[in-house]
């Protein structure tokens, strides 16, 4: 079986386990767990934040910035197809009980316009926006990176409006536009960026801000059920991605590019339509898509439909070349 259903199936490879056996751990919950602490410097340092947070999950991380960083009713602009307005099972609206606006993300990114003319319209209404929410890099678009450029034009339509980014595959938008993470991330009041992605950890992401909005995310992510004990066995795993995995983000992305050129070849766009890759993320448009999924699966190959009806593919740490080559085979076999 290939499984390209996303880059979150990887296993934990024999030096990453040997890494986490060897971990030093205390309780989290009372901040004593110094692999922990260790994991939120080294994220905090790469993205240009002060402190970080490790919780469980990239949904969590939303979750809790959401939490921290408005109050109940407050209006938060999202992308159309954005990670917190489609897959996260309505937990903003449970969680914080805010209003989310959601803006054309055509291209992969909030439309700035868009952005400015919200931010001014709220404001006259007495009910300014509290929050932009930004997702770096833009899965449903097919993992489109948002670049300082486009990240300049956005903190302009903001108007001092504070910034989130979603940044679960940041560590990929920063590979592929060959940039320091910290690049992407100037000017945000919070980033959030997960381990279990790109990097193969087997979980965790890292909640990232100012020392006095991590305090505050602290409660609430103790709220949420997400108050750690001895998490230094899986935060060494999120090290070790850090330190080993990040360097070969831009294998999964070549991959991408081999996926797509195989199916391409093998099979015309009015059966396939290959979109434009830009990192791990493959999206082909084909006729009944969630059919598609399912004869796939019977030929030896996982995948995803996203809600738009397209086939996701998801290159990732645990596929090699022949695998790739193997899948596209199948693909165009199946299809």
């Amino acid at each position: 079986m290939i499984d390209l259903r996303s880059d979150t199936v990887t296993k934990p490879s024999a030096a990453m386990r040997a890494f986490m056996m060897e971990a030093e751990v205390g309780d989290d919950g009372y901040g004593e767990d110094p692999t922990v602490a260790e994991l939120e410097r080294r994220v905090a340092d790469l993205v240009g934040l002060e402190a970080g947070l490790f919780v469980a999950s990239g949904t969590m991380g939303n979750q809790v910035a959401l939490r921290s960083l408005t109050q109940p009713g407050d209006p938060v602009i999202v992308a159309a197809r954005a990670h917190l307005l489609q897959f996260e099972a309505g937990a903003s609206a449970k969680n914080a009980s805010i209003q989310l606006l959601s803006v054309d993300d055509t291209h992969g990114y909030l439309d700035p316009d868009q952005v400015s003319d919200l931010v001014r319209q709220y404001r006259r209404l007495h009910n300014p926006i509290r929050l932009i929410a930004i997702e770096n890099t833009h899965m449903p678009s097919g993992g489109i990176p948002i670049d300082a450029n486009a990240m300049g034009a956005l903190m302009d339509a903001a108007d001092g409006t504070p910034i989130y980014i979603d940044g679960a595959r940041l560590w990929n938008a920063a590979a592929a536009l060959e940039v320091e993470p910290s690049v992407l991330c100037r000017g945000a009041a919070a980033v959030s960026t997960c381990l279990s992605k790109g990097l193969a950890a087997p979980m965790g992401s890292v909640l990232t801000g100012s020392a006095e909005l991590i305090g505050r995310a602290r409660v609430e992510r103790a709220r949420l059920g997400g108050r750690l004990r001895q998490a230094g066995i899986m935060a060494a795993g999120g090290i070790f991605a850090l330190v080993e995995n990040r360097a070969r983000l831009a294998d999964d992305h070549r991959r991408a590019r081999l996926l797509a050129d195989l199916i391409r070849t093998q099979l015309p766009a009015s059966v396939a339509d290959v979109s434009e890759v830009f990192t791990n993320i493959v999206l082909v448009t084909v006729d009944d898509p969630s059919h598609r999924v399912e004869a796939l699966a019977k030929a030896g190959v996982f995948c995803n439909v996203l809600p738009a009806g397209q086939l996701r593919l998801v290159t990732h740490a645990d596929l090699d070349d022949a695998a790739i080559e193997l899948a596209a085979s199948r693909i165009a076999a199946s299809l």
